[in-house]
């Protein structure tokens, strides 16, 4: 009797611990699907296409700087910078300091060739111009 209440008392421990146990995870197609979900190539492209909202607004904005009318978007990147300045920050300046998505536009005045570098949050609200531009 002594014997088996032992054997049980054993087994319950075991079980236990057993229970108790992380399985190893050798296999990672076993991981969330919300992790491994692959983005959409269109998606992706989406991402990365200057909205049109966006470069009206800053090809208004030279616009009215240097009175010219004819401008083209050259290039544009998806960008993350350093602050709410948009990583353009002066000396006597205070930004809000957080990561800001956004855009940097280079825009292209075909009657001269000169170009501009204008930086931008993500919905076009905000825009700077740079100060490595006119090329």
């Amino acid at each position: 009797m002594f014997l088996m209440i032992r054997l049980m008392g054993m087994l319950l421990c075991l079980g236990l611990l057993w229970g108790c146990t992380v399985p190893a995870q050798s296999d990672t197609s076993a991981a969330s699907p919300v992790a491994q979900a692959p983005v959409e190539p269109e998606r992706i492209a989406e991402l990365e296409v200057l909205p049109e909202k966006v470069a009206t607004q800053v090809k208004a904005v030279l616009s009215e700087e240097i009175g010219v009318t004819t401008l083209q978007i050259e290039s544009s990147s998806r960008e993350t910078w350093s602050d709410g300045c948009l990583g353009l920050r002066g000396p006597t300046e205070s930004c809000l300091a957080a990561l800001t998505e956004g855009w940097q536009v280079k825009v292209v005045d075909p009657a001269t060739d000169r170009w501009y570098i204008y930086r931008t949050n993500l919905s076009g609200d905000h825009i700077r111009r740079s100060t490595r531009d006119e090329g």
